[in-house]
Parts: structure tokens; sequence; C-alpha cells
């Protein structure tokens, strides 16, 4: 029996006593004694201690300021003309609903559902301050004029294309004539295709051709006192920078009048020629009421993931797919009312000048008054709603938001969106039929992306924060691991010597709290003038918490390998484990190096597949775009930080690794190596395990992000785990060339 268990009674108290001291005395002398052997163990730990902290003080900081600098961007854009678009129901297609898009046509397609009493009701509501109905009942032409210089006389082509309708039916062509009055009066011969005559009056003076192109415009009814206002909004993210909505291509004919014919189909007789184009002018033709169906959408998951929308079609005629028809409702023709009934209704396809987007300068409005006539009591297509109290992006005005939103539906059942923090996407529209034709790109509006993008920010910063603490610990128990490892030998010695498997464990659990505690008052100093610096964005409760489940994990891995199989074992057991002492030891180091290195690796691929995914998720929207913008320097540095971090903890290991291989080294400088054929086993050494590893850590982030939804593209995927091994040996590579050359410079 153990002397210790025995009870202590009367005189055996003084003896407990004396043994506990004597006891205590030779932990406290052999630790002494082992620190003094394996001095070079403190800087290692220290080291990880103090990388676990910093890299949580680094990442918190930088969420801190990659959440400023978004909220920064999104507070500039947060508000619109309006905060709130009311729809009724049935105007909100399938594709909106389902991934809170806005298509900006869509009240322009929706004739009535709305009454002046919901409109009234609306009103009422509190932090209302404007509300401004809109009626929809069909379309004005405008002739867009397109000025240009023709300086000589000939024959021309001009060619002008809508942008984002580079195809045959989206193209305009005229051809020109420049000419004298004299061969004009001579006599205009008919043929095909038919010219247009300009006269010049002598050859120096260039002549002005003004392209005429026929487009329409949505035509609505709004109160005249919020036109200005209603017009910024439709046009916000719809109207191009330039005021163009054309490409014009200008070519001259290589001879005369009657090879016309032979070269309209022609290239080589037809030279490019640079125009000098004048300012675009819009001239409104007559108002047309012609009401229209809906345009029917639909889109799949995958599909609106990839901003895709499929228009379904009506049927088909000999010009191809159906998609919208007349209304048999009120028709109006310039102002002047006409039977429906002696106007047949036609199909109209998606790609007439009705779909194209809305012209900057040519929107016109008729009156509200006249709208309603047409239509009726419940004529209101949509509702804009400006509110008082929601100039920022912050808890309160999003709260007042969606509680003003909540009671519009609850009292009138109307269909609601945020406008406030949303942005526009392009959203491409392909038909649902194989012959209609190409595809059209708008810009749609996607609804809450300020919300997404802030909660997007604080979503990726806490996952990197939880990867590096990951990591961080890891490094920690690998290097307990090492450490455990080299004491396996003294634990031999110290069995063999008497001592029992309890004292072993308290002795290995001093010896680990020893080597701990530099690292941890250094780490915790360093926390407390952090903290008193700067603000963090971790408690400093959560950093202390977490630095003392780095040394219990330490102590524990230390504790466990280095007594693994020894406790309470005999003296024939214990020779056994002496035999195999150097193949075990030999495993365990490199194992414990390869978990280096993986994690290392995994943490780099992971934070580069969040990032990628991140800014992927970013770019699709213009107000993502201006945050990805600012946030990349951020991301940069903290890619820069996190690339340190799993360098530091590879050498960390390595550092380790090569202490415990000094009786290798000097073994093989007695039996006549070179030092750099020594130092190449050495690196070669942790090559092996390295290019296996790099691979296990590509593979366990493919995995994590396929699991959090983060699908990387293929070509990616094949790029990392390609890649993964190589930056393994290069990370082991750099941290054991260093050790490596200082533990030979010891021996040789």
């Amino acid at each position: 029996m153990n002397e210790f268990a025995k009870p202590i009674v009367g005189d055996n108290k003084d003896h407990y006593r004396s043994r506990v001291a004597a006891v205590a005395q030779a932990m406290v002398l052999f630790a002494r004694w082992s620190m003094r052997r394996h001095s070079g163990q403190f800087l290692p730990i220290t080291v990880a201690f103090l990388l676990f902290v910093g890299t949580m003080q680094a990442v918190g900081t930088f969420h801190d300021i990659s959440n400023s600098l978004a909220q920064q961007k999104i507070a500039q854009n947060w508000r619109g003309p309006y905060d709130l678009l009311v729809r009724p129901e049935l105007a909100v297609s399938q594709p909106e609903r389902s991934a809170d898009w806005i298509d900006p046509q869509s009240m322009l397609e929706s004739y009535g559902g709305i009454s002046a009493q919901q409109v009234a009701s609306i009103y009422s509501l509190s932090r209302v301050t404007l509300v401004a109905p809109i009626v929809n009942t069909g379309w004005q032409s405008i002739a867009v004029q397109l000025p240009m210089e023709l300086p000589s006389r000939g024959i021309y082509r001009v060619a002008a294309t809508w942008q984002g309708q580079e195809s045959a039916e989206g193209t305009i062509v005229r051809y020109v004539d420049v000419t004298d009055l004299a061969h004009l009066t001579a006599g205009i011969p008919v043929m095909r295709p038919p010219l247009v005559y300009v006269v010049v009056k002598d050859d120096r003076t260039p002549v002005v051709y003004s392209l005429q192109v026929q487009a329409a415009q949505e035509v609505i009814g709004v109160p005249t006192e919020q036109r200005a206002l209603l017009s910024k909004a439709l046009l916000e993210g719809i109207a191009p920078t330039a005021p163009a909505h054309f490409t014009l291509h200008v070519d001259k004919l290589l001879g005369d009048f009657a090879m016309l014919p032979a070269c309209l189909q022609r290239v080589d007789c037809w030279a490019s020629l640079p125009v000098r184009q004048g300012t675009i002018r819009y001239q409104a033709d007559s108002v047309q009421l012609l009401r229209y169906s809906h345009t029917r959408y639909s889109g799949s998951a995958q599909q609106l993931a990839a901003g895709q929308v499929t228009v379904l079609s009506l049927g088909k005629d000999m010009l191809g797919s159906l998609y919208r028809t007349q209304m048999a409702a009120h028709v109006v023709f310039g102002g002047g009312n006409a039977d429906t009934e002696e106007i047949l209704p036609r199909l109209i396809p998606l790609y007439q000048p009705e779909r194209l987007p809305l012209l900057a300068g040519a929107v016109r409005f008729i009156s509200l008054e006249q709208a309603c006539s047409l239509i009726g009591s419940n004529c209101y297509s949509g509702v804009y709603v400006r509110l008082q109290g929601v100039e920022q992006y912050n808890q309160r005005s999003l709260a007042l938001l969606q509680a003003t939103a909540a009671a519009i539906t609850v009292h009138t059942g109307l269909h609601v969106d945020i406008l406030d923090g949303s942005s526009v996407r392009e959203v491409a529209i392909v038909s649902s039929s194989p012959y209609a034709g190409h595809v059209l790109r708008l810009s749609w509006k996607v609804v809450g992306v300020a919300v997404q993008l802030v909660q997007g920010v604080d979503v990726l910063q806490e996952l990197l924060l939880a990867l590096c603490t990951f990591v961080s610990l890891l490094a920690i128990g690998a290097a307990a691991v090492l450490v455990g490892s080299g004491r396996r030998k003294e634990t031999l010695l110290l069995q063999q010597l008497g001592w029992q498997s309890n004292l072993l464990f308290y002795l290995f659990v001093f010896e680990a709290l020893l080597l701990c505690f530099p690292g941890y008052a250094l780490a915790i100093t360093w926390m407390i003038v952090a903290t008193t610096l700067w603000h963090s964005h971790l408690p400093s409760g959560t950093v202390a918490l977490l630095l003392s489940l780095g040394v219990i994990i330490y102590c524990c891995t230390l504790v466990s390998i280095a007594c693994y199989r020894s406790m309470g074992a005999g003296k024939q057991r214990a020779y056994r484990f002496y035999r195999r002492r150097g193949t075990l030891v030999g495993v365990l180091q490199t194992f414990a190096c390869s978990i280096a290195i993986s994690a290392a690796v995994f943490l780099i691929a992971v934070d580069a597949l969040v990032l990628i995914g991140f800014n992927h998720e970013l770019v699709v929207t213009v107000l993502g775009e201006q945050v990805r913008e600012v946030l990349e320097a951020p991301q940069i540095v903290l890619l820069l930080l996190i690339l340190m971090e799993a360098q530091l903890t590879v050498g960390l290991c390595m550092t380790l690794l090569l202490q415990d291989r000094r009786a290798e080294l000097s073994l093989l400088s007695r039996v006549g190596w070179e030092r750099p054929a020594a130092l190449w086993r050495l690196l070669w050494g942790s090559w092996r395990p390295a290019l296996f590893s790099g691979e296990v850590g590509v593979l366990l982030a493919v995995a994590a992000s396929s699991i959090g939804d983060v699908l990387p593209a293929p070509f990616v995927v094949g790029a990392m785990f390609v890649g993964g091994p190589l930056v393994g040996v290069i990370l082991a590579s750099i941290a054991a060339i260093g050790p490596a050359w200082q533990e030979t410079k010891r021996v040789y």
C-alpha cells in the first residue's frame, strides 16, 4: 500500500509533514534541473501565448475598423428620396418575393389596385411626412434626335444601336446622301433602301444631320408638387451617367451613287468615319394611354442566386414569342377617348421600346386627376412614402421602418418594401421560349442590402476570430505534445528511481505551469496595456478566459504525453517502453508538426475562401461594391496577419522539434556527415509531412466552406488542392531553416 495512503494518527502527522516537505523539495529540485536542461523551451511557449492574445486583439481591432468603414459607406448611401414603396400584392412577382428584389418597372405595369382611402390611411400614420401616389395608364412616345456633323459630300450609312440590345432588331440604320441643290433637283431615282437627302452649301462647310429614333417612355400620373422628387426616385439606378443610350457608327460609301445597291451587304465598300456628335434632344409625341397586361416572371433558387429571371411567354406568332397583350379597358390617343371595341387587342413582344430603360431627361407625367378619371376609385398603381427620423443608419431607424411597414400592411393589406439601405443590381431576363432572342439586362433593386452588409462583415470577422483562436489553441497543444514527448525519458528515469504515478503527475503539472507562467504573465500584461490604449472588440474577461483555456490545454496535453502508459506501470513494461521510445517519440513529434502545418494551411485556405465568397456576394450590388472597395485594404492586412500567425505557429513547432534532435545531430557529426547534408536531412524530414498536411488542411477548408454555403468555383478548389501542399512545404521550410541552422551551428 502506498505510504501516503495510510491513516494519519499521533506522531505519524509529523512524519507525514516531513515526507510531504521532502517530496516537494525533490520535485522543486528536479524541476529546476529539468528547466535548466530545457531552458530553450521557455521562448517558444512564451511566443505561443503572445501570439494567441496578439491575434485575438488584432482580429478584434480589424473587426472594429471594418465595421466602422462599412457603416460609414452605408451612411453615405443610406437614404433615397423615399423610404417605403407600397404596391398591391398582385403586382409583386414571384422572383421579387423570393429574392427581396424590386422591379423598377413593376409599378409601371400595374394599373390600379390601391384606393384613395388606403392612401389616406397610410398618411395618417405617425412619422409619415409625405405620400406620393402613382397612376400608370399607358405610354408616351418620345422622339430621340442625335445630331452629327457629316464633313463632305457623299453617301453615309448611320447605324445607332440601343445599349444593351446589340442585335439586328435593336439597330436603327439610315442612309444619308449629302449633296448639293443642283443634283437634288436633277431628279431622285426610286430605289431601296430609301435615302435621306441633306443639302450642302459648299464643299468646305460640314452639314448637320439629326438622326431621329422613335422610342417610348412610361407615362404616369402624380401630384404636381411631387413630380421632381418622384422623377429622381424613378431614375435612380436606371438612367446611365452618360446622356446617350446609343452606340453610333457612321460609314462612308467608297464610290458613287450607282454602287449603293450592290454595296449594302459588303464590308469592303464602306470606310468607318469618326464624326462630331451634338447634344441629344428629346421631343415629346402624343400620349397613348394604352394599357397592357403584366409581364410574368419566374425564377428558381439557382437562377435568383445567379441574378437571372425567366420571362414567361404567352404564345407565338410569325414574329416570335409574345409576352404582353393590350387590356380591353380605357384607351386614349392624344388626350382623346376612343372606343375600346374599335381597337383589337394585340400582343406586344418584350423587346419593343416600352421595355427600354428610362431615358435621362425624357421623363413626362400626366396629371393624377386625368389618370384616375380613366381607371376609377382604385386607380393608384403604387405609393412612395417618406418618413421622419430615419436619416441615419442605426437600429432605431431600422426599427421605425419595419414598424411603419408592418402598420401599413395591417391597415391596408398592401405589400411594402423598405427602400432605405437598398441597392441596385443587374438582373438578366431570359425567355422561356428557345426562339425568343437575346437576353435583356435591367437594373433591379435589392432590398435590405445595408443590413446584410453589416451582418456579413460581423459574421465574417467573428468567424475569422474563431478560426484564429482555434488554430492558436492547436499550436499550444502541438507545442505541449512536442515538449511532453521529450519528457518521456525523464519519466522512465524517475520510475526506475521509485517515483509513484501520482507524484509524476504532480511533477509534470508543476513543470507545465512553470513553462506557461512567463508567457501567460506577458500575455495578460499585453492585454491590459492594449485595452488601456484603445478600445477592443473583445472583452478582457473573454481574452483572459481563453488564455486560461490555453494553459489548461497545454498542461493536460503535456502531462498526458509525458506520462502515457506510465501510470502504475511495472519495471518490465517500462523497459519495453524504453526500447520503443525512439520510434514512438518520433511519431508523436511528427504528428504534432503535421497538426500544426494542417491547421496553418487550413486557416489560410478557409480565410481566402471566406473572403472570396464574401466579396462575390458584395459585388452583385452597387452598394456592396462600394463597401468592398473600402474594405479591400483591411482585408489585405488581415490576410497578412493570418499568414504571419500561420508561419509563427509552424515555426514554434519546428523550433521545439529541432531542439529535441540535438542528440541526433551530434551523432551525425561524429559519423562524418557534413553540415549541408545534415541541413538537407532536417529539411527533407519536414517536407514529407508538410505535403500531406497541406493537402489535409485544404480538404478541411473546402469541406468547412461547403458546409457554410460558401461554395467556391471549381477552378479555385483545384488551385487550392494543388497549392495547399506547396504552401505547407514553404511554411515548413521557412520555419525550419532558421532553427536548423542554429542547431547545426551548435554541433559543427
